[in-house]
């Protein structure tokens, strides 16, 4: 699976494009007084005006080279400051053979760098910048109705990884074994890993694989579209 476009909602759009843009560097695409859209290797992060009122919070990972790990956290570490888990501030999973490292821009979203070792290709760069990002790997989906919708992706063959069954109660990895892609499907008020922040349902769209368009609209309401 191919995560091509995600669209957030964001209260600052001057505020993220000095974070992305101008500190981070990654390319900027499209900007208005409504919108921002950013290149982030073959994909694009796009941020909506939210309301005044409007709650939100995401998670959401970028893939980096599967041998560029350190030169990665070197880079943000020049820019912002790294969340940290008892008193770590990197983890290796086990399960899925890959290096991760957690920050927040400035909208308080759970962003992570992720080098998955046997999927990510290697790359060689003599320094690290935002062109080195490969792709959005993950980007969460947070919902009331986590059996519904799960039961849904699964008719759109968006498996859950390893074939296991939905759990509503935790996180559910959507996606083929051998992705460099996942929708992370959750509950609502679950924390996030590396951080004090908890899941809100929360607007969202997103499409993957050129082909279908996925959202969660301002009552919480899930939907799909093929393209």
């Amino acid at each position: 699976m191919k995560i091509n476009k995600v669209t957030l909602y964001a209260h600052d759009l001057d505020g993220m494009e000095r974070f992305y843009c101008i500190k981070l560097g990654f390319q900027r695409l499209v900007k208005s007084t409504t919108g921002l859209e950013i290149k982030i290797g073959e994909s694009v992060l796009a941020f909506k005006l939210a309301l005044p009122t409007e709650q939100k919070q995401y998670h959401f990972a970028f893939n980096i080279p599967s041998n560029l790990f350190k030169e990665a956290k070197e880079w943000i570490q020049r820019h912002t400051s790294l969340l940290k888990d008892k008193g770590q501030d990197e983890v290796y999973f086990e399960s899925i053979d890959a290096h991760s490292f957690y920050f927040y821009d400035p909208e308080g979203n759970v962003v992570e760098l992720i080098a998955r070792q046997s999927i990510n290709p290697i790359v060689h760069a003599d320094q690290f910048t935002a062109d080195e990002i490969l792709s959005i790997g993950e980007i969460n989906l947070t919902t009331d109705d986590l059996l519904g919708v799960g039961q849904k992706l699964l008719t759109l063959e968006i498996p859950v990884l390893n074939n296991a069954k939905l759990d509503e109660t935790s996180l559910n990895f959507m996606g083929q074994w051998n992705s460099n892609a996942y929708i992370l499907l959750g509950p609502a008020k679950r924390n996030w890993y590396f951080s004090t922040k908890n899941a809100v349902v929360s607007r969202i769209s997103i499409v993957v694989n050129d082909q279908l368009h996925l959202s969660i609209d301002k009552n919480g309401i899930f939907h799909y579209q093929k393209i």
